[in-house]
């Protein structure tokens, strides 16, 4: 989630978060009134009220952004694994993740910059530590009791340290209205952690360009607890290390690529834009429109290079296999005269209404040939009434050699699994029984677009389908 999907989620929010903190911080004053006739000796400033129908606010906010938008998809799940969102947004060089670190402790600074105004006791560091810790301990346990999130000890660390952050920026503004003059002591805390922060990104930002290649998803953020587990190995290993090709593409985690094809689409078919682009995790999307005004959606995903062109909504229409193979010469001319296709794709028809381009390489070729080829596949559904097909689906990466690589051996490979260094949706549990069935030499594309090699595992644990992705080239 990046910050311009939060803004939007949280607009709808503000109007009723401010209704609700309205109401209740005025049935609060008329209850302070009549408290105060009654001869009540307790005074409550101004300043305070606002602070205290913020916060209502703030609250409010926090519980729909973390809580109540989200369905109860989750069963009760914690992670106790401090700083794995760290290590995650590393291995996916994701800077959603980035934004999203920096946002859970953005939104609890509002916390800390307002305790300070409700009184005296709030105005030291210990109690807006202890309110702020109990406050988003008690956001964690809410979410992991309502399966509307995972108990995080990150989310906790985070939060805790925004509202930290928002506390030592309102002492600083406090000591210069009291004082008069800036306060360098109350000064330098309040930049400590935003200071700490960027140095820690733009640091991990500078390592990241620095390196040749990209990073690797298939990375897992913790090691598996192998000692609990029962291995069997059922395939011979190779003990020789070996030497392969390594590949790049343009289409990967390159948003030109997709501006540039975008373009290409929008001449070809006359088409405009509406809009500017929007963001959902890895896709970015394109809102089209023709000269009838009919409207397309074209998706480019950064992460996987592919990307599509449809409208919103459409009827599939049947087409006999002459009527299909008819517009197979149009759409093949275009493909190949925007760099699209190459011309020894295998041409084939599917569902009735689908022209299909393939390109497939074997791992033997693709590892010692040192040559650039075209992999993957089109999809496109013709239109029977002008030359704007109606839905085109592309996977096909043009791949480049760069060089030759060194890779490890096969049972080097396997003494990372043996270790619990590998990628899986569901953890080990013990008694688990893991049977490594065979293995193969296969290819990924890392965070920079280069095509990496890895040794793919495959098995079975606890009679269910495993596989795993070692990375292979020799650091």
């Amino acid at each position: 989630m990046d910050f311009k999907r939060i803004i939007d989620e949280l607009l709808p929010i503000l109007p009723i978060a401010s209704i609700v903190a309205f109401v209740i911080i005025g049935m609060t004053y008329f209850i302070y009134t009549l408290y105060r006739k009654r001869g009540g000796s307790i005074k409550v400033s101004f300043s305070q009220f606002s602070a205290l129908f913020l916060l209502f606010g703030w609250i409010v906010v926090v519980m729909v952004l973390t809580t109540f938008s989200r369905g109860a998809n989750f069963e009760g799940w914690v992670n106790f694994r401090l700083f794995s969102d760290y290590i995650n947004a590393w291995h996916q060089w994701s800077l959603s993740e980035m934004q999203l670190i920096i946002f859970n402790m953005l939104m609890f600074a509002p916390l800390g910059f307002l305790l300070p105004l409700l009184g005296k006791r709030t105005r030291r560091f210990v109690p807006v530590f202890l309110i702020s810790l109990t406050v988003t301990l008690g956001i964690e346990f809410i979410q992991m009791f309502t399966r509307r999130g995972i108990f995080e000890l990150n989310d906790l660390l985070h939060n805790t340290i925004g509202s930290v952050a928002g506390y030592l920026l309102m002492r600083a503004i406090q000591d210069v209205l009291e004082l008069r003059k800036i306060k360098l002591q109350s000064f330098w805390k309040a930049l400590c952690i935003p200071v700490i922060f960027t140095v820690l990104f733009t640091g991990a930002m500078i390592i990241y360009n620095l390196k040749e290649l990209g990073n690797l998803s298939i990375r897992p953020v913790h090691l598996q607890n192998m000692n609990q587990v029962e291995i069997e190995l059922n395939t011979e290993l190779k003990k020789d290390e070996d030497t392969v090709s390594l590949y790049y593409s343009e289409q990967i985690h390159n948003l030109d690529y997709g501006k540039d094809v975008a373009a290409v689409l929008q001449s070809s078919f006359n088409l405009s834009q509406k809009g500017s682009i929007r963001k959902d995790g890895y896709n970015r999307i394109w809102y089209l429109s023709n000269n009838s005004g009919n409207e397309l959606i074209f998706n480019y995903n950064l992460k996987s290079g592919t990307w599509g062109m449809f409208p919103e909504n459409y009827e599939t229409i049947s087409m006999t296999e002459e009527e299909l193979n008819s517009y197979r010469e149009y759409y093949e001319d275009w493909l190949l005269s925007s760099g699209l296709l190459a011309k020894k794709a295998n041409f084939s028809t599917q569902d009735n209404n689908t022209l299909r381009w393939d390109m497939k390489q074997s791992v033997n070729n693709i590892a010692f040939e040192d040559k650039d080829f075209f992999e993957g596949f089109i999809m496109l559904i013709p239109s029977q009434m002008n030359q704007l097909p109606i839905d085109v689906f592309y996977d096909m990466k043009e791949n480049v050699f760069v060089r030759e690589v060194q890779i490890i051996s096969p049972s080097q490979a396997y003494e990372e699994i043996l270790n619990g260094n590998f990628y899986m949706y569901n953890n080990l549990n013990e008694g688990d029984k893991l049977i490594v069935n065979d293995y193969e030499l296969d290819y990924i594309y890392d965070s920079k677009g280069y095509y990496q090699p890895v040794y793919k595992f495959t098995g079975l644990v606890n009679d269910q389908h495993w596989e795993a992705l070692i990375p292979a080239i020799i650091d």
